[in-house]
């Protein structure tokens, strides 16, 4: 019940609503980036089937696992939140696979973003060309070649971009305290966990903001 009332809600702010409570701190530093994602990953327990072990298997973590791309606002809000994938998916894939690049899309066509506004990530999400097909810029850390160390101002942006990305991680922290979530899902919750996922994501909007004034 809770899954089909609260995934009817339309959780994607207007640019304009996200722009009027975003931190300053943020807005002097990314004006035009209006969600921030991550994924993570959820210690299930081990399938009995081989094929299905090897494909929720999870180097990152040892463990098989499911894996879910989230995104917020920049106060903390869940805006976007997939469906959990096994957790041998890439960020890249996983980003694709969700649909998000699909609803980027459709919130430029219907206004609620514009061309040249801004995603946040971490390294990890190999997705420059596909955001910049869509006519968006992707921030996330510089890569250090190679032969050098990184610039100045490479270290810098790092750390802004740092500054900011710990709260898609926050978010995070703060959908995994669900008790159903915290420990190692059992196999009998595997045919309505996305229902419990998106519905623990959701939930978490009618807590306080992340950031508060004094954050600010």
């Amino acid at each position: 019940y809770m899954f089909f009332r609260l995934g009817g809600l339309v959780i994607w702010p207007h640019r304009d609503t996200i722009t009027e409570h975003m931190p300053e701190n943020y807005k002097k530093d990314f004006p035009n980036t209006f969600v921030i994602i991550d994924c993570t990953e959820l210690k299930v327990q081990k399938p009995s089937s081989l094929h299905r072990q090897s494909q929720c298997y999870s180097d990152y973590k040892s463990a098989t696992t499911l894996k879910g791309l989230v995104g917020v606002d920049p106060r903390g809000a869940v805006i976007f939140s997939s469906m959990l994938f096994s957790g041998s998916i890439s960020d890249k894939d996983i980003t694709e696979k969700s649909g998000f690049l699909e609803l980027l899309s459709n919130l430029i066509q219907c206004g609620k973003l514009q061309t040249g506004d801004g995603v946040m990530a971490d390294k990890g999400f190999h997705i420059e060309k596909e955001i910049d097909a869509l006519g968006l810029k992707l921030n996330i850390p510089p890569f250090a070649s190679c032969s050098a160390q990184m610039k100045a101002t490479e270290v810098t942006e790092t750390v802004k971009i740092a500054k900011h990305r710990v709260h898609v991680e926050r978010a995070i922290a703060r959908i995994k305290q669900f008790k159903i979530l915290s420990g190692k899902i059992s196999l009998t919750f595997f045919s309505i966990i996305d229902q419990i996922w998106l519905t623990c994501c959701l939930l978490t909007n009618f807590m306080p903001f992340l950031i508060q004034d004094k954050d600010i």
